[in-house]
């Protein structure tokens, strides 16, 4: 893909009364360097404050909607139907962008690797005031489906691109809170994922989010079926499962 000077990049937000810290979100996205950035926010009907602080900011968001949905991913969706960039990232209202030039320097590793349907980076970890920095490592599908979680590739660092949505047009509403899970490997089926070795975003940890929750297990369960999972002898599913979560321990605390 032949890349512009600043090719357009699409930031989706989804919120539901998310007053805590959609503020914060809002202003990492908004406060950043490059030039063209295409600002997107979903709201489910919030009955907070999080319609306001939207409204605060609204002259810098390209466009916001405030209306009911099915959920989470409902919401990813209708910003999907509304991005005209040439890459895409989702950025939940509870997690925020690090630095200032975060996408001016996402865009200067991308073009080194300008022919893949989407990317993905390292995230930091952020529980209460405590951060620490997640590394990440490039997979394939199969590594991916037998280390049984999407840890490898963070949703809040998943980038993808306009193609992509030929292949892989939007999140399956059949998993309420994995669905992201499904959406990477359909887009590992459809073409590469590359690991880009910087830290893009800082991913929340906290009682109320979903992952501390425990309610995606089940969803990730039947998504790891569905992709095949059993169709691996044991000692492939064990020794990859080793390898790569290893791998994982080895660059992350050694």
């Amino acid at each position: 893909m032949k890349m512009n000077k600043f090719p357009k990049f699409s930031i989706i937000t989804v919120s539901y009364n998310s007053e805590k810290y959609i503020e914060e979100t809002i202003k990492s996205v908004i406060s950043q360097s490059y030039p063209n950035i295409e600002y997107i926010i979903i709201d489910g009907e919030s009955t907070d404050g999080t319609i306001d602080i939207i409204k605060k900011y609204e002259s810098q968001i390209t466009y916001w909607a405030s209306e009911k949905d099915q959920s989470m991913y409902d919401a990813i969706n209708k910003g999907l139907r509304k991005c005209t960039g040439d890459f895409i990232w989702v950025i939940n209202s509870d997690d925020y962008i690090p630095e200032q030039d975060t996408v001016q320097n996402i865009l200067i590793h991308i073009q080194k690797y300008p022919n893949e349907l989407g990317y993905y980076a390292d995230v930091f970890i952020r529980e209460g005031s405590n951060i620490r920095l997640r590394r990440s490592l490039q997979v394939t599908k199969k590594q991916l489906l037998l280390s049984m979680h999407g840890t490898f590739i963070p949703h809040p660092a998943l980038i993808v691109t306009r193609k992509s949505l030929d292949f892989v047009h939007e999140y399956n509403l059949k998993y309420k809170y994995a669905s992201d899970f499904d959406y990477i490997f359909r887009l590992l089926d459809s073409g590469t994922l590359r690991h880009l070795k910087i830290p893009i975003s800082v991913f929340r940890r906290h009682t109320e989010s979903i992952t501390s929750s425990g309610k995606l297990n089940y969803d990730r369960l039947e998504i790891l079926r569905d992709f095949g999972y059993k169709n691996y002898n044991v000692l492939d599913r064990r020794l990859t499962y080793l390898f790569i979560w290893i791998k994982y321990k080895i660059i992350n605390y050694l």
